[in-house]
């Protein structure tokens, strides 16, 4: 009986664990291609230098916004125990730290400017730091769907604000805004997100001013807010200080090429994140099943993740002139190379769920902290040489060098050395690798008349290299076929079936 009990219970969470990464991977990509499309629109409408300008605010509202919520979301999803007193101390906490935040970086909004060289940001940072404010609002109620693996109505929401903040950052744009219609979208979404999340969410706040359960969670989720804003610090910190050493021109096209790898990188761990962390922390108790959810995720993300980004990177230069424009050229260097390390982020993302998942949340804040430390270090040494290339270049290797790192890590947590690990994700790369390595010989030596150089000509280059991969990375699928390809194409299957 109890044999069977067991059974029932992990094929019940096998069904919850798909359905959440179906609506995971619908939803993500729903909103991510929305917010390509209107990415391409806008950025063939504004300058450069408005994207840069904005860019160099993006690390104080996030940071802020990683205040705000504290690590509350992690540590309402791993507690045993949660009341509604629970997520009414988180709303006001998150509420009051946010508001908090907005007066201090008001007064400190000339000193960022300064410290740019660009006199405009003041008011800008005025309003775009109203943004992490309105986001306080739905800390709790984001949580609570987090905790009950309601993926479906949170990405629900996302795509909703993704949408409506597009058409009114569209319209500002062409109404002459400039960098101002990206603060739009951006308060836009915010609002919107917020809104949704109320409505899907059956909790609702009450006025009792108790942060006791807030604060006893504080020790728990106090790590993970440092880790987040470490995680953050990792992502912008380059751009932060760009306006320090080079050009906003400079600026602008690092951001555009950290725009789209964040955003593809940001598609694919959004497949996981949303079901990565309540799933491992409901099998802690059982350390063999805990072990083969973790390697099968760990295998899903290399399947998916190498791919894409590799892909992204061989299409980049036929890519980058037909959406946004010929005048983003210099990017694409930029964006091969953040692409070959963001490849990794979401294998690297999963032993974060991993280590958070289990408690050990102080693990993740170090190995993040090192991380940041050693990025820290390649600014110094690289920045004042002019070349940002070089730098991009060291900063990529740190994510395979952090993925051995995490591994060696790990061991102590699941069944899992580094062997395995190696053996698990190897097989993918060496796949990615091989069918870009092919598919960009294959073209440019087919394609090597400077006729496919110009406007028009990049199309049908584009159109065979992302036909070539596919080909050569199902063939290899096909030929091999490892237990995580055979099993999605089985679940494809069956949801095909069943709405027949």
């Amino acid at each position: 009986m109890e044999s069977q009990n067991q059974e029932t219970s992990e094929t019940g969470l096998k069904e919850r664990t798909a359905r959440g990464l179906f609506w995971s991977v619908f939803g993500n990509g729903a909103q991510q291609v929305v917010t390509m499309l209107v990415g391409i629109a806008l950025a063939r409408i504004l300058r450069v230098e408005d994207y840069g300008l904005v860019a160099l605010l993006t690390v104080f509202s996030i940071i802020a916004g990683n205040l705000q919520e504290s690590g509350f979301t992690s540590a309402l999803a791993v507690r045993r125990e949660v009341d509604e007193r629970h997520f009414n101390a988180v709303f006001w906490f998150s509420v009051g730290i946010s508001a908090l935040l907005y007066v201090l970086l008001f007064f400190a909004a000339p000193s960022i400017a300064r410290f740019n060289h660009a006199p405009e940001l003041t008011l800008l940072a005025r309003v775009v730091f109203l943004g992490f404010f309105i986001s306080s609002f739905g800390t709790a109620h984001a949580a609570w769907l987090f905790r009950h693996l309601m993926v479906r109505e949170k990405t629900s929401s996302q795509v909703s604000a993704s949408l409506l903040s597009g058409i009114v950052g569209l319209s500002a744009a062409l109404a002459g805004w400039g960098c101002w219609a990206l603060v739009a979208m951006d308060l836009t979404y915010k609002l919107t997100y917020t809104t949704m999340i109320w409505h899907y969410c059956p909790w609702r706040p009450a006025l009792q001013l108790n942060l006791r359960p807030a604060f006893g969670m504080l020790g728990f989720g106090s790590r993970i807010l440092l880790t987040n804003i470490l995680n953050t610090l990792n992502n912008q910190l380059l751009q932060s200080v760009l306006g320090h050493f080079f050009p906003i021109l400079q600026v602008g096209y690092y951001s555009q090429a950290n725009k789209w790898t964040l955003l593809s990188s940001g598609l694919l761990t959004g497949m996981t994140s949303s079901v990565a962390q309540p799933v491992l922390a409901t099998v802690g108790d059982d350390a063999g099943r805990q072990t083969r959810v973790f390697r099968k995720m760990l295998r899903f993300s290399a399947f998916i993740s190498f791919p894409a980004m590799f892909g992204l990177a061989l299409i980049a230069p036929e890519f980058i002139p037909l959406t946004i424009g010929e005048k983003w050229m210099p990017c694409v260097p930029y964006l091969m190379v953040l692409c070959a390390g963001g490849a990794f982020v979401m294998v690297n993302g999963v032993f974060t769920h991993l280590m958070i998942s289990c408690g050990r949340s102080g693990m993740s804040l170090c190995s993040t902290a090192f991380f940041l430390l050693s990025q820290g270090a390649l600014i110094l040494a690289f920045a004042a040489f002019g070349n940002m290339l070089p730098l991009l270049a060291g900063i990529a290797i740190l994510q395979p060098v952090w993925m051995l790192i995490f591994a060696m890590l790990c061991r102590r947590l699941v069944q899992v050395n580094l062997s395995s690990v190696v053996a698990d994700i190897a097989p993918f790369l060496l796949a990615a690798a091989l069918m870009a390595g092919i598919s960009g010989w294959a073209c440019h030596a087919v394609f090597a008349s400077p006729f496919f150089h110009d406007a028009l000509g990049r199309i049908p280059v584009l159109l065979a290299k992302v036909l070539l991969s596919a080909a050569i990375y199902w063939a290899i699928m096909q030929a091999f076929r490892p237990d995580v390809y055979t099993e999605g194409i089985l679940f494809v299957r069956e949801k095909l079936r069943r709405r027949k």
